[in-house]
């Protein structure tokens, strides 16, 4: 199970990383408007979906784990926001570190279903179950960053 999250988590590091070049080529033919859309769209999924994996991956306090990953966030933020304008740049942190606070929370829920007041789920192992979510957080990066790479070529 390590194995499939690490390598969930390394696929979306270089999904960020190549979407990051893609746009850092051609920073020139959109405007900023275009640009802060899309860093602001890029830096929060990519930060959610990274931040719930680490979660998944690091056996350490919740407190510690918000902490580490609205630093990670908000790097993804500002190296997307940077593309741009200092006004994305803002609003690439702010959306790296809500998403990367959504994503921790998403994943404390799914690791512990009564922080919510919700049912155990029996159906499903623990371990099943962050596979599942993570590879759906996959799947959404992949059609995120997709769409962001079409709006691109268009």
């Amino acid at each position: 199970m390590k194995l499939v999250l690490i390598v969930m988590l390394v696929i979306n590091c270089l999904i960020g990383l190549t979407i990051f070049i893609i746009m850092s080529r051609k920073r020139k033919l959109f405007s900023d408007r275009f640009g802060m859309i899309m860093a602001m769209s890029c830096s929060g999924i990519l930060s959610l979906v990274i931040a719930m994996i680490l979660h998944f991956l690091l056996p350490v306090p919740l407190s510690f784990i918000i902490f580490f990953s609205a630093l990670v966030g908000g790097a993804i933020g500002i190296f997307f926001g940077a593309l741009v304008t200092f006004q994305s740049l803002l609003s690439g942190f702010t959306h790296g570190v809500i998403g990367s606070i959504m994503g921790t929370m998403l994943s404390a829920v799914v690791q512990n279903p009564s922080l919510c007041s919700l049912p155990p789920s029996y159906f499903m192992s623990l371990e099943q179950s962050m596979v599942t979510f993570s590879l759906f957080g996959t799947c959404l990066v992949v059609i995120t960053i997709s769409i962001v790479y079409y709006s691109l070529t268009v």
